[in-house]
């Protein structure tokens, strides 16, 4: 009984000095732990009061965890009404001198900027804006890790707290540099399950898996690919392969292991990589894939030659159509229908409404993909997980894919995904080859991500470096961030990313001789990934002086480099870059993706030019076939009339002006300057429609690495109106050009 009584007032003392300190933390605006170890750079946890309570000792067992591996630590508690008082902290302690932060983490309820007018800073996100500001808003903590971009406040949300609007202010910086890496770790929000209880399990998680794996090398990864990504190209995938074993050769080492897992070696492809995820041994995972907030999308029906087996894949169809028209017409109507349409049996489309048909089929299709349903049963190990996908990181969500992956007892630790959209054709694997040198995985995402790229999870996981540069790579992106002298010296480093890093660091350093370094690495570097490097600075930043490399580029022969060296040439537009594009075409157009680019944006340029340079070639080029250049001929016959209907849309003032806009956004993913002449016209119009004219001057900002940018410069520095949206609009779209 004594013991009892002990016990319980024990426990009234312990509720009451937690009951205590949450009224404390409520009532005070900041509660701050400094960093209790001096080290070179530093580190922050920014925490809402209430998880903060709810995981004290989680939050110190991870912070004690960061600091034993060399990074003092700060902690930040508040309820947290605004991000501007989050980003003030950061920007102050990163200022610091002695010790400046290099990193945070935003951990639970931590308010979300949902940024506006920004769309060109994602890889492809390009939704209406007029639409649900939820939806049509990019969940992006580029606010605050990137302190050069400035933005407005508009407002916080009515019904999700967290969300707070800001637009990009039209006299901010226009390109992404973040200052700092970030991380979120904000647990699920499931039926069943007590988020505060995730957090704690996570952080524990995290705190002991730095502890027992300190000599972890990069040693075992993975890379996994779905249907219909970068349009199933075989040579993209080799092209992938070969860059990795430059970028990790220590991964093709004896006693390393590296697998490529393609969505119809096995099917369904499901199978094995859960497997793949769930091996205790496996370091980094890599997936290539669409998705979905909730869904990795792996396979479709599959690819058979078989007869039977064809009909299995015409009925799945048929079924999954027929019982979806019959909630509209009825299932005779539908079944009728699809029937005659396709001219199948009836009784294959009958078979929709068979109960034990339907269960079968629901549970083909669940094999199909990855959903987070049934991540949440597993326990994955895959230390860190790169999503390159759309929608997959979408850590504002309250259940989504990247948070699934950490929030169980297996040992992820860290993943990257993008919270809207992806472009399917960029550079994912930019400097992950600096992961074998103990790079952590927010400096990743910090150097090769998008406004909506994040790493969710604990930003400062790394590797233990088992290639050793020479210097310490966390500590150079820090206190050698832009420092030219520093950088210089790398650029003849054994290791092609590190040089591919210097290249960064000089162009953000703004030296002088970049322009020429670049040019000069292109033209000289027998790796891959700094080719790809210096290609992709030159056309984003110097688009004048990257027209004699696009056009060799344009036949690298590194698959990734061809491919976006076409995407960079069409948005350059210059007509010099006729011959090569034609040369490319003809000799590789069948490849997949990069033909679909090259056909694709063909009409950036001149059709009448491109036709007479493509009969030049031709003459003189040995054929046994013309099949792959007839598509390339009939788009270029269609493409006058296509423009000339186009700019007979765009300029009907009669027309509804919301059709009129949505004609001219088209432009912003396929720039041809020989719409430029009507934009201008547009904007320069005063009985124009405004919101015609704030569209209009919108898209010449996507117009930013075509050759005629100057001259849209000029043109719309003359401009003189009384609208201030508009006015803000040139101000943005004259920004962006100027970048």
């Amino acid at each position: 009984d004594l013991r009892r009584k002990l016990l319980k007032k024990r426990m009234k003392r312990l509720f009451f000095s937690v009951f205590i300190l949450a009224i404390s933390l409520h009532a005070m605006a900041q509660y701050i732990i400094r960093p209790t170890r001096k080290t070179p750079t530093s580190f922050a946890i920014i925490i809402d009061s209430t998880s903060y309570v709810k995981a004290k000792d989680a939050v110190m067992a991870y912070k004690n965890s960061v600091e034993n591996d060399g990074l003092g630590t700060y902690i930040a508690v508040a309820t947290w009404r605004n991000p501007e008082a989050i980003k003030s902290l950061l920007k102050q302690w990163h200022s610091n001198k002695q010790q400046p932060l290099e990193g945070a983490v935003f951990v639970g309820d931590i308010p979300i900027p949902m940024i506006r007018d920004a769309q060109y800073l994602t890889s492809a996100f390009k939704m209406n804006q007029k639409s649900d500001w939820k939806a049509s808003s990019v969940p992006s903590d580029r606010y605050y890790d990137d302190f050069g971009l400035t933005f407005n406040y508009l407002k916080q949300d009515a019904e999700k707290q967290l969300y707070f609007y800001y637009s990009l202010s039209p006299k901010s910086k226009t390109y992404l540099s973040p200052d700092i890496y970030t991380g979120r770790i904000k647990p699920l929000e499931i039926a069943g399950k007590d988020k505060y209880e995730l957090l704690k399990r996570y952080l524990y998680k995290v705190a002991r898996l730095k502890n027992a794996e300190q000599n972890n090398v990069l040693d075992h990864l993975t890379m996994a690919r779905g249907h219909g990504y970068n349009s199933e190209d075989r040579g993209a995938w080799a092209g992938e392969q070969l860059a990795l074993r430059e970028q990790l050769p220590s991964l093709f080492g004896q006693k390393a292991t590296v697998k490529f897992l393609d969505f119809d070696t096995f099917y369904p492809a499901k199978l094995v990589y859960l497997n793949e995820a769930m091996d205790p041994q496996l370091d980094v995972l890599l997936f290539h894939h669409h998705g979905a907030p909730d869904t990795q999308y792996l396979n479709g029906n599959q690819a058979v030659s078989g007869v039977e087996a064809s009909i299995k894949n015409i009925k799945r169809y048929l079924h999954a159509k027929v019982a979806e028209r019959a909630k509209k017409v009825g299932a005779d109507s539908a079944v009728s229908y699809y029937a005659k349409q396709l001219n199948v049996p009836e009784s294959w489309c009958r078979e929709a409404f068979n109960p034990a048909i339907q269960r079968r089929d629901s549970l083909f299709a669940a094999d199909q993909d990855i959903y987070t349903s049934d991540l949440h049963q597993l326990k994955t190990n895959a230390r860190f997980v790169l999503f390159d996908a759309c929608f997959n990181g979408s850590f504002h969500a309250d259940d989504n894919i990247a948070g699934s992956y950490l929030f169980n007892d297996g040992s992820t630790i860290a993943t990257i995904g993008g919270t809207v959209n992806a472009l399917q054709d960029k550079w994912p694997d930019e400097f992950i080859g600096l992961l074998a040198t103990g790079m952590r995985v927010g400096n990743l995402n910090r150097f090769n991500g998008y406004l909506e790229s994040h790493v969710i999870g604990d930003p400062t996981f790394h590797f233990t470096d088992n290639v050793h540069p020479g210097f310490s790579i966390n500590l150079a992106l820090s206190l050698h961030h832009r420092d030219a002298k520093f950088w210089m010296q790398q650029l003849n480093h054994p290791l092609p990313d590190v040089q591919a890093m210097a290249l960064r660091q000089l162009w953000l350093s703004g030296n002088r001789e970049t322009q020429q370094l670049l040019i000069k690495k292109y033209n000289t570097s027998k790796d891959f990934v700094v080719r790809m490097e210096a290609l992709k600075l030159l056309s984003l930043f110097y688009p004048e002086e990257s027209v004699m490399v696009l056009k060799s580029a344009l036949n690298d022969s590194y698959e990734l480099v061809r491919r976006l060296a076409a995407i960079y040439a069409s948005r350059n537009g210059s007509p010099e870059l006729i011959p090569s594009l034609v040369h490319t075409f003809i000799t590789r157009g069948h490849e997949p993706r990069l033909g679909f680019q090259l056909l694709g944006n063909i009409e950036a340029f001149d059709s009448e030019k491109v036709s007479a340079e493509l009969n030049r070639q031709l003459a003189e080029t040995p054929r046994y076939s013309d099949a792959v250049i007839r598509p390339l001929r009939l788009t270029l016959q269609k493409a006058p009339s296509n423009f000339a209907e186009v700019l007979k849309e765009i300029t009907n003032q009669n027309d509804k002006p919301v059709r009129r806009e949505n004609v001219i956004l088209r432009f912003r993913n396929k720039p041809q300057a020989q719409i430029i002449p009507t934009l201008l016209g547009i904007i320069s119009n005063e009985n124009e429609d405004n919101g015609v004219r704030i569209k209009a001057a919108h898209t010449l900002g996507w117009f930013d690495t075509n050759y005629q940018r100057h001259n849209i410069v000029h043109q719309l520095s003359t401009l003189k109106t009384s609208n201030d949206e508009l006015n803000d609009e040139i101000q943005r779209t004259i920004n962006r050009l100027n970048r």
